[in-house]
């Protein structure tokens, strides 16, 4: 089960990081924090987002329609289109508050049912962000006031999902180059929702742990808007469009 001990240790930890940092920097690193689970399972669903979301809500109910958290997508590889195989390393990441920790107790040792895959969760880990000049989120999704066109038209539905990004990014003070890479999907309640996978260039490292902790756009309980540093974290549980 996970520790008591684990927030007054980390308190501790975030003071030593923090020495000769200025005030803004300060606050963004005590803002979030990523609290990684490791999971034992044979596969999940590649696109699993909403009932990833639905099973810790079953679990824990505070989690339910919480806006102070953010559940990414266990990433695998692909074994079928729609399937993903988890290996030993996979992990359950979920991006909150420190002083949100003990909210998410009742998750280390449960067994997740994520529609009809079995995953069982171990005790979890504290990840600190780290800033980065370049981070990515594997789908961002954002609503536009009136909808969609009809018929779609993917060249206006990319220009206003810019227009409305870089809105966004603005109004928290981070400034960026904003680069699409490629549109996704994601499947909510059966209705199937488009975005972007977005990457965001050129950050200061006050800006970038901005980003990571405010997001952009919706959905950040089901894997989306969520950003962290580059890397290959292998197959992304989210459609290609």
């Amino acid at each position: 089960m996970l520790s008591s001990s684990i927030a007054p240790n980390y308190v501790v930890m975030l003071a030593s990081q923090l020495n000769g940092s200025d005030a803004r920097m300060s606050m963004a690193v005590q803002s979030a924090i990523d609290l990684g689970f490791p999971v034992r399972g044979r596969t999940v669903a590649r696109d699993h987002g909403y009932a990833l979301y639905a099973a810790i809500s079953r679990l824990i109910p505070a989690v339910h329609g919480a806006t102070w958290i953010g559940i990414h997508g266990i990433a695998g590889k692909r074994a079928t289109p729609g399937e993903l195989t988890l290996d030993p390393t996979a992990t359950l990441r979920v991006r909150i508050p420190p002083d949100k920790i003990g909210v998410l107790r009742a998750l280390a040792g449960a067994t997740l049912d994520v529609a009809g895959h079995r995953i069982e969760v171990g005790a979890p880990i504290v990840h600190t962000l780290a800033p980065a000049a370049v981070l990515d989120a594997r789908i961002v999704l954002i609503r536009f006031t009136g909808g969609l066109s009809k018929p779609f038209d993917p060249a206006a539905f990319a220009q206003r999902f810019v227009a409305e990004a870089q809105r966004q990014l603005t109004s928290h003070g981070i400034r960026g180059e904003l680069a699409l890479c490629g549109r996704r999907s994601l499947s909510v309640a059966g209705r199937r929702v488009i975005g972007y996978s977005v990457r965001v260039l050129g950050l200061s490292p006050e800006d970038s742990l901005t980003l990571q902790i405010q997001g952009l756009g919706g959905k950040r309980v089901m894997g989306c808007g969520i950003f962290s540093p580059s890397s290959d974290q292998g197959e992304g549980p989210y459609d290609h469009e």
